[in-house]
């Protein structure tokens, strides 16, 4: 099926429902946020984003970021089991915590709305309290999936469109029991820690870019090149492999490498590279996507038009 232009807030909210069920996730051009909760009151070093989840996912947004951490001692009467959302050592909102159940359940209601849908959940574990070895794992399942694996899509690989409609696709950034990997989501805690993408992990399942750490402002330049560079591999390599592109990176120490200026900077990178290159472009993780009325995720979603209509004339 070749997909209808996607040019309406109406289409980007159901953009992958005119794809076949056949088609694989790995195959597509998705766009995605980075610490996607954190668009509330903030500190500039801790907010990356100005829309809320749902208008990310009205917009087009498939991929969330969300980094969890145990309650704040605060909060923790409050809280009960849930689980708080930060950026790194920081809550996501100064004013109130926001809880991991409040970000499923938007998720959830988009997906019930949107049933020819599905949306690639990234968790991991941050904050400033210490882990023990599987304990966010239990956590997640014991709280939030357990009961509604239903709603989840939790095989340790790349789905196809028709399996996942409806679901929301565990991309896990934590270590789980070795009895329970095969039904907790998509292994993803093995990249090497600021990766600027040369190598695959999973045996060849995943490439990611992650170049996170800035010293200075003068390598936002080496970033966007880095961006651009694993572009071009995705729109070059197997389909096989799924793509993660963080188009993000900070300095919290340096005002000028906080995520709104970084991502004005590499801006222009991704718009170029999105030029340069053909076919697909893999999932490009964003700070704030939604500048020029959401501009950027139009381009990468259309991206998959140009896919199709190069499938149907082959």
């Amino acid at each position: 099926m070749c997909p209808v232009p996607l040019t309406s807030n109406h289409s980007l909210a159901e953009w992958m429902s005119v794809f076949e069920d056949s088609v694989s996730l790995s195959a597509l051009s998705i766009p995605g946020t980075h610490n996607s909760a954190a668009h509330h009151l903030s500190f500039p070093s801790v907010r990356c984003q100005r829309a809320s989840i749902k208008k990310q996912l009205d917009n087009g947004i498939r991929f969330l970021d969300l980094r969890l951490s145990k309650p704040y001692t605060t909060f923790c009467t409050s809280f009960g089991n849930d689980l708080q959302v930060v950026h790194g050592a920081f809550p996501v909102a100064l004013l109130h915590p926001v809880k991991l159940s409040r970000v499923l359940g938007i998720v959830f209601e988009f997906l019930s709305a949107h049933p020819g849908e599905t949306i690639i959940v990234s968790l991991k574990n941050e904050g400033p309290f210490s882990w023990a070895p599987n304990e966010l794992s239990a956590m997640l399942w014991d709280g939030y999936i357990q009961q509604a694996q239903h709603k989840w899509f939790l095989e340790p690989r790349i789905p196809q469109l028709g399996e996942a409609r409806g679901k929301a696709i565990l991309f896990r950034r934590f270590g789980c029991p070795d009895d329970k990997r095969d039904t907790f989501g998509f292994p993803a805690s093995s990249w090497r820690y600021n990766t600027t993408g040369e190598d695959t992990v999973n045996g060849q399942l995943l490439a990611v870019q992650d170049f996170c750490e800035l010293r200075t402002s003068n390598a936002i330049k080496e970033k966007a090149l880095y961006v651009e560079l694993h572009m071009m591999r995705a729109s070059q390599m197997s389909s096989n492999t799924l793509f993660v592109n963080f188009t993000t990176a900070s300095n919290f120490w340096n005002p000028y490498c906080w995520p709104k200026d970084v991502a004005k900077a590499v801006r222009s990178g991704v718009d170029d590279a999105l030029k340069k290159t053909k076919g697909r472009c893999g999932i490009l993780i964003m700070d704030f996507p939604d500048n020029d009325n959401w501009v950027i995720v139009q381009n990468i979603v259309a991206r998959n038009n140009i896919l199709s209509r190069n499938a149907s004339d082959v």
